[in-house]
């Protein structure tokens, strides 16, 4: 599989892959709002409903090296924490998102009604 090896100033942190399909990500941030800043990066992936993470939150310094290598593994870290996708939440997330959309978007939303049977 495709893996990612993530090392912080040439340690490393995890080899995070998600075997035949799915997505995996890192992300590196900086945030500043309200005087508050932070700086972090996290590693995740989704595979089979499932929300995978190796890092989560791990805050970093100006200076600090991230290096990320892609490589191919037969194995790779366990994640840190896995949460299950629950399609009725995905479903009421999604319909939440779309209301919020519409509205921000001026748009009104119009259902219809179940077709009845002939």
């Amino acid at each position: 599989m495709r893996a990612f090896n993530v090392l912080l100033n040439g340690k490393k942190l995890c080899l995070a892959g998600v075997h035949e399909t799915g997505v995996l990500s890192t992300m590196v941030v900086w945030t500043k709002r309200d005087g508050n800043e932070k700086l972090f990066m996290e590693v995740g992936g989704l595979a089979q409903e499932e929300n995978r993470k190796w890092i989560k939150q791990r805050h970093l310094r100006v200076g600090d090296e991230i290096r990320i290598k892609i490589v191919q593994a037969k194995s790779v870290d366990k994640p840190i924490e896995i949460t299950r996708t629950d399609p009725v939440e995905r479903l009421k997330d999604a319909k939440r998102y779309v209301r919020v959309m519409a509205k921000e978007l001026g748009w009104k939303i119009q259902t219809r009604p179940p077709r009845s049977a002939p």
